[in-house]
């Protein structure tokens, strides 16, 4: 009788099987293109007002950087997905973060603006395409009662990435222009570290089997054919219109603090601490109920709570105080209704052979949308906070209403099962 191989192995260069991970220890490594995401967009956002008086930009230059960096990782998800279900997910994450370093080291070492828009050119390509393939090892390695808590603790992970950045910025923030050199810095060993220990995840054994069958030969548009087009039309708008939100947040948080709310850069980075903690803790909540039926109610809770944040942040003054009440609120409902579900969604909506494409596809086309947006951000913001309140008011009810008319109802099903439910086949 033939032996077959755990779930999650694939021979490496030697011809040998390398160790099956355990499936924490799986999201763990691939959750840190999570880290790596959220971290290098919290950073460019951290790194904005020093960049401007350093190297002379202007308020379009600004947001024509920052939306270089977000229509990047568009086009390296959708590029990266795609690569990851046609020749494997290894081959897409055992060589994106070493051109995510090389990225960086173009950032660390900038002398002028042109070398900034290089490195964040590169480093958005890069860790475009480790999210949709890394996101995809996570769901199709774990077991089927526990892939909610495993997909959503990436999302611990994409917490992690902006405090830490945060934190480091706080310590070297009086340190004049070497404060971003350090920030990204530390982002260049994790990325090198986490490199490293991935070497050992295999390719997952699911994907494996779709290739022996001849499924990874699907082209793209199968996802506009039959009984996948609407779960891809619903979760390129739910995740287009969400990003647009948190972008945002991530992209303009403390630049919004520093010139609506008048707050000095060291300041505006204490308040902005107050929300990362919060949503920690959310999301560890969160965690083992996304496996139970609660996963409906808690995206119901925090589609609510998500769009009631920006009403707040339009009826009342405009300041600090306002700006810190509506990031917290809204930190927390997003967190309840946002990319946790839509991973975990993108993991149950798709057959193998298609998962990474559609995760890949979805996230890049929603990061490009909000680029988009992010270009005139600075420009809103001049004006005060209504313009930017009345844009996350529709995206957040717009995402919201979606998610909650046509979100997935079924849960716990293993990865085979998922796959014999699209294909049709038993």
């Amino acid at each position: 009788m033939t032996e077959h191989a755990p779930a999650g192995t694939a021979p490496d260069a030697s011809g040998t099987e390398p160790q099956a991970p355990a499936p924490w220890r799986t999201a763990v490594l691939a959750g840190m293109a999570s880290y790596l995401d959220a971290g290098t967009i919290v950073a460019v956002s951290a790194s904005l007002t020093l960049w401007k008086g350093q190297f002379s930009l202007d308020a379009w230059q600004l947001g024509f950087l920052s939306a270089a960096l977000t229509v990047c990782i568009g086009i390296g998800a959708i590029v990266g997905g795609r690569v990851g279900d046609r020749v494997g997910r290894k081959r897409v994450y055992s060589f994106d973060l070493l051109l995510y370093a090389f990225g960086l080291l173009w950032i660390v070492c900038a002398v002028v603006p042109a070398m900034l828009f290089v490195g964040v050119i590169i480093v958005g390509l890069a860790i475009g395409a480790d999210v949709p393939t890394s996101i995809t090892v996570v769901g199709e390695t774990a077991p089927g009662k526990r892939r909610g808590r495993l997909v959503t603790f990436t999302q611990l992970l994409w917490g992690l990435g902006p405090l830490i950045v945060i934190l480091v910025v706080l310590a070297s923030t009086g340190l004049g222009e070497w404060m971003p050199r350090i920030v990204f810095g530390h982002l260049l060993v994790l990325s090198l570290v986490t490199w490293l220990l991935r070497r050992r995840i295999g390719e997952p054994a699911v994907w494996k089997n779709a290739r022996s069958l001849g499924a990874t030969r699907e082209t793209v548009g199968g996802l506009f054919r039959g009984r996948l087009l609407r779960n891809t039309l619903f979760i390129l708008v739910f995740y287009t219109l969400l990003t647009i939100g948190t972008n945002f947040y991530g992209s303009f948080g403390l630049y919004a603090l520093e010139t609506v709310g008048g707050l000095p850069p060291a300041v505006a980075l204490l308040y902005s601490l107050v929300t990362v903690p919060i949503i920690l803790i959310t999301v560890v909540a969160m965690m083992r109920p996304m496996d139970s039926a609660a996963r409906r109610p808690i995206f119901i809770v925090g589609a609510i709570v998500q769009a009631g944040a920006w009403f707040l942040a339009l009826l009342l003054p405009a300041g600090a105080g306002t700006l810190v009440l509506a990031f917290v609120t809204y930190g927390i409902g997003t967190t309840l209704t946002g990319e946790a579900h839509y991973k975990l969604w993108s993991q149950e909506l798709f057959p193998t052979e298609l998962r990474s494409t559609a995760l890949g596809l979805s996230f890049g086309v929603a990061r490009i949308a909000s680029a988009v947006s992010l270009v005139f951000v600075p420009t809103l913001l001049a004006s005060g906070l209504a313009g930017v309140s009345v844009l996350m008011i529709v995206v957040t009810v717009g995402s919201g209403i979606l998610g909650i008319v046509l979100m997935p109802r079924g849960r716990g099903e293993s990865i085979e099962a998922i796959d014999a439910r699209l294909r049709g086949t038993s």
